[in-house]
């Protein structure tokens, strides 16, 4: 009895065995191996907008796309600026390609493109609808020529990639249909 006993559990291990090792090459057939990492070289700037972490891709000169559905539905953003020495707020609407000089400074903001429903598909920009879902506005602030920053606003988000200026604070609030 003690050796029939011992040959089922003999049996039954191999075959646990042979149901794992089955189970490990299914599993390296349908995920196939694990990538291999690759090498990124990523590049830091002079200016807060390009000091990211080295696993952040450089989209810095990424394409912008604007489907058909978006082109020439709006006009202006609204953008919230603070001043952190008067600790006023005010908003300010800029049309969309026009550039605007901040009150009482040589701070200028130049509004690029806006998207309503920002996606990143690999290093484009674009928006996969019209709808308000992901509202953001590339914007380009200098200060006596000096390029300051260079990037996106996001109003569902105004502290993703915040433009970082001892006197100023700018987010985008809102934005102005055609």
């Amino acid at each position: 009895m003690k050796q029939k006993e011992t040959a089922l559990l003999l049996i039954l291990f191999l075959l646990f065995a042979a149901c794992n090792k089955k189970e490990a090459n299914y599993m390296e057939e349908v995920s196939g191996p694990p990538p291999a990492p690759q090498a990124q070289q990523v590049q830091r700037g002079d200016h807060p907008s390009t000091n990211r972490p080295s696993d952040v891709p450089d989209l810095s000169n990424a394409e912008i796309f604007i489907p058909d559905s978006v082109k020439g539905k709006w006009k202006a953003v609204k953008l919230m600026v603070e001043d952190k020495q008067t600790h006023q707020i005010t908003e300010h609407t800029i049309n969309l390609g026009e550039e605007y000089t901040l009150p009482d400074s040589t701070v200028k903001v130049k509004v690029g493109e806006f998207l309503p429903d920002l996606i990143i598909q690999g290093t484009v920009f674009t928006s996969v609808s019209n709808e308000l879902k992901n509202p953001a506005v590339r914007v380009i602030i200098s200060e006596n020529g000096k390029e300051l920053f260079k990037g996106w606003l996001f109003s569902l988000f105004p502290t993703m990639h915040p433009f970082q200026h001892p006197r100023f604070a700018v987010t985008l609030k809102d934005v102005v249909s055609a």
